[in-house]
Order: structure tokens, then sequence, then C-alpha cells
């Protein structure tokens, strides 16, 4: 009897979407955290492209931008944004615990779980650009290339993101005042709020697509 190979690495439509949120996002933020610390008084508008990371990730994606999924992208950023503040007030309060019972801080007193925290984000980091790399490679050189633009975008994405976590371990080991544990996880909360929005606007898209008895969605990636 033939059995069929499990492909671990195969991207859904819905679950890609969200992927790719998070990947562009973070890689934005990485590209545009740095730019703006070297042009002084650039963080507001630099910050402000950065925004539109998961609109191009949604467009890659051929989906439409209309009412719901404005509405969606909104919702998605205020829901994103004050899960990320959510999760470092409970990340600061258990490393706070940590040290309180008398675990050792990190150099920079941001606490022992700091460095596993920030490994922890890297990995993920790592993780979710193997998964959709592998299929963007899976798409240029042995499939029907049917999204040239996203599998680019994911390269370019995960290049920008590597770059950001390697130029952070080598200026931390430089200058071990440095606040690498920050700069990691503010790059892991821009994914976190990127995955968010291109999320919550897919669910509304499909709520109205649902109401309205129309099951076309442009969702082929």
């Amino acid at each position: 009897m033939e059995m069929k190979g499990i492909r671990v690495f195969d991207v859904g439509p819905r679950a890609g979407l969200a992927g790719d949120g998070a990947l562009i996002m973070a890689a934005a933020c990485a590209v545009l955290a740095p730019l703006s610390t070297l042009l002084q008084g650039a963080f507001v508008p630099l910050m402000a492209i950065g925004t539109l990371a998961p609109l191009l990730a949604w467009r890659l994606h051929a989906r439409r931008v209309d009412g719901p999924a404005t509405i969606g992208a909104v919702v998605g950023y205020v829901s994103g944004i004050a899960f990320a503040l959510a999760l470092l007030l409970v990340i600061g309060g258990i490393a706070r615990a940590l040290t309180a019972v008398g675990l050792p801080t990190g150099d920079n007193g941001s606490g022992v779980g700091g460095p596993v925290l920030a490994g922890i984000v890297v990995a993920a980091f790592l993780v979710l650009a193997v998964w959709l790399d592998s299929d963007a490679l899976r798409d240029l050189f042995s499939g029907p290339r049917e999204h040239v633009g996203l599998d680019v975008a994911r390269l370019v994405a995960t290049a920008a993101g590597v770059a950001y976590f390697t130029g952070v371990i080598f200026w931390a080991s430089a200058s071990p005042g440095f606040d690498y544990i920050g700069a990691v996880l503010s790059v892991g909360g821009c994914g976190a709020v990127g995955a968010a929005v291109v999320t919550v606007a897919d669910v509304m898209v499909r709520r109205r697509a649902q109401r309205a008895g129309d099951g076309h969605l442009l969702s082929g990636v």
C-alpha cells in the first residue's frame, strides 16, 4: 500500500497570510528602527512607513483593500498593540518575581528571563522564516511560480531580520550596556502586531462574505 508523505512545510492561505504579516512587519521594524536612530527626528515618519508592512503582505496575497478589510486592519492594530503590551507586562512581572526569589539578573538588569525570552523571539523568527522560505524556494525553483512577488518578499524580509539580529548580537558583545533584549523584543512585538492586523482583517472579510452569501475570496496564495 502506497503511503503519501506529509509535507511539513506546506503553507496554507490563511496561515501563510498571518505568517507573512508577522515576517514582513518584523523585517520592516528591523530595517526602520536603526534608521530612526541614525536619522534624528525621523522616528515618527519612519515608523509610520512601517505600519504599511501588513498592507504589503495583504496585497501580496492578492487581497482586496475594501471596507471590511480596512476596519479589520484598524481593529487588528489596536488589539495587536494591546496584546503585545500586555505580554510585556506579564514578562516583566515574571522576571521581577524570579529576581525577588534570588535568581541572578542579566547584565543590564533586565531580569533572569530576559536573555531566554530574547532567544525565544529569535528562534521563533527563524522557524517562521524557514517555514515560509521553504515554500518560496519551492515555488521559485520547483513549482509553477504562482507568487513570485511574495516569494521575493519573504526572502528579503528574512535577510533583513537575520541581519538585524546578527547586528544586535555583535553590538551587544562590543557594548555590554546595550539593551539587546529590548531591541530583540521590540521586533518580536512588531511581528505579533503584523500577524494580528492581517488575521483580524481576514476574519472581517470572511464574515462579511458569509453574511453576503459570497464565497469568493481572493486568497489563493
